[in-house]
């Protein structure tokens, strides 16, 4: 199905938000040293000095792509689509020398594919949604890539589905980074997959909804799935500024809103109430183990922000996690669900926030929803600086020229010159 000018508008804004992502995951020690052991030739890794071969490069831009919590996601989908699409559709470009154009189709059908899966299903409560449908459009965006007829491109998702992750949605809030690999398995199997295909294996036929609504999911609505197609989930992407899970932000806007009228002292903090929807209600960890749960805390979130003046990535590094100072002030922040505001999902996200000070005064804020959220689109302006914060430490001034190459991947005649820009 053809793609309309302004769906491909949009998904460079998610190609170029995801590029950023990727980049600034590259930064970490844990993706570093997996680059180091694993990248021994092959295609180039973008924002890497280092090549590897194409499904390990897609495994690795993956585990970049998630390792700081700043990759995209989508509501509707129960994930985050673009990751899973953009790292193997990346490593399959990078081989085949593809235009830009072509891996921006691909990052497209690729997100589709995952998102309409993932729109249908129902995830097993247990699980968390990195590495499971992701798979499929892993393997569709590298289907898109590799010309394969519907007939063919079916094959590959059949197989795909036999290769998603079971996933621990509880990993990351006890503080078990592996949650940072699932998204980067998953492309990696996606690429596999084709391979298979080519090689003679084959899926189970109608694998999908099998593996999805009885496996890794409880659930599968065929009928949504059907009546999905051409929906275009991607223009329902949420995009964050923070570097920290969605569920966290309803709260830290409302400390911003709370900050922009009065400073919080917080050595005048009595205590800071938190009500929001059940799932955001289970992010309640007080005392983060690590860098990644406290990406996954509420009251970590809130305590960094009011103490350090921002929630990017280094307010999120061990040092930070262990601060004596953020840590007494996480403590005095309780999350709760309000019962009232998660039966009002999926249209409104809510949450509420009360900050109570030692003088007896109360300051409170309600939000919905969050900048960056489909009713809340940031300004590109905002994206583009997003962008710089993310490049700007390890490519410097170059970051200018490589959003623009990002943001608009039409204009380039072949991905070299992406993967050139973006080398290190």
């Amino acid at each position: 199905m053809p793609v309309p000018d302004h769906v491909r508008a949009h998904a460079g804004l998610i190609l170029a938000d995801t590029l950023g992502a990727i980049l600034a995951g590259h930064a970490e020690r844990e993706v570093r040293v997996m680059v180091e052991r694993h990248a021994t030739g092959g295609v180039p890794l973008l924002g890497a000095a280092a090549a590897a071969a194409p499904p390990m490069a897609a495994f690795l831009t993956g585990f970049a792509g998630t390792a700081v919590e700043l990759d995209e996601g989508n509501y509707p989908a129960g994930g985050h689509p673009a990751i899973h699409a953009v790292a193997p559709a990346l490593a399959e470009a990078a081989a085949r020398g593809a235009s830009g154009a072509a891996l921006l189709t691909a990052v497209i059908e690729g997100y589709e594919a995952g998102s309409r899966v993932g729109h249908a299903m129902r995830l097993r409560p247990a699980a968390h949604p990195h590495g499971t449908w992701g798979v499929i459009g892993a393997a569709a965006a590298v289907a898109s890539l590799r010309g394969y007829d519907p007939a063919r491109r079916q094959a590959a998702l059949d197989l795909a589905a036999s290769l998603g992750l079971a996933t621990s949605g509880t990993a990351s809030l006890r503080g078990g980074s592996v949650r940072n690999v699932y998204a980067g398995m998953a492309a990696q199997n996606g690429l596999l997959a084709a391979d298979l295909l080519e090689a003679g294996v084959t899926g189970e036929p109608g694998g999908i909804p099998v593996v999805f609504g009885g496996v890794i999911g409880e659930a599968f609505d065929a009928v949504a799935y059907v009546a999905a197609e051409g929906r275009w989930f991607i223009l329902e992407s949420f995009l964050k500024q923070a570097s920290c899970c969605r569920e966290t932000q309803g709260a830290l806007e409302a400390v911003e809103l709370l900050l922009a009228e009065a400073p919080i002292e917080a050595g005048q903090v009595e205590a800071i109430e938190v009500a929001t929807f059940a799932s955001a209600a289970t992010l309640a960890e007080r005392a983060p183990a690590a860098p990644i749960a406290g990406r996954f805390s509420i009251p970590f979130t809130v305590a960094t922000r009011i103490l350090r003046g921002h929630a990017w990535i280094e307010a999120f590094s061990r040092d930070a996690i262990a601060d004596p100072a953020t840590r007494a002030l996480a403590a005095k922040v309780g999350v709760v669900e309000d019962p009232a505001y998660t039966a009002r999902l999926p249209a409104e996200r809510l949450c509420r926030l009360t900050l109570r000070l030692a003088d007896g005064s109360s300051r409170e804020r309600v939000v919905c929803g969050t900048p960056g959220d489909p009713g809340r689109p940031l300004p590109e302006a905002a994206l583009r600086e997003k962008f710089r914060r993310s490049v700007e430490p390890s490519h410097g001034g170059r970051w200018e020229r490589m959003w623009e190459m990002a943001r608009h991947p039409d204009r380039l005649a072949s991905t070299t010159e992406l993967f050139d820009a973006f080398r290190p």
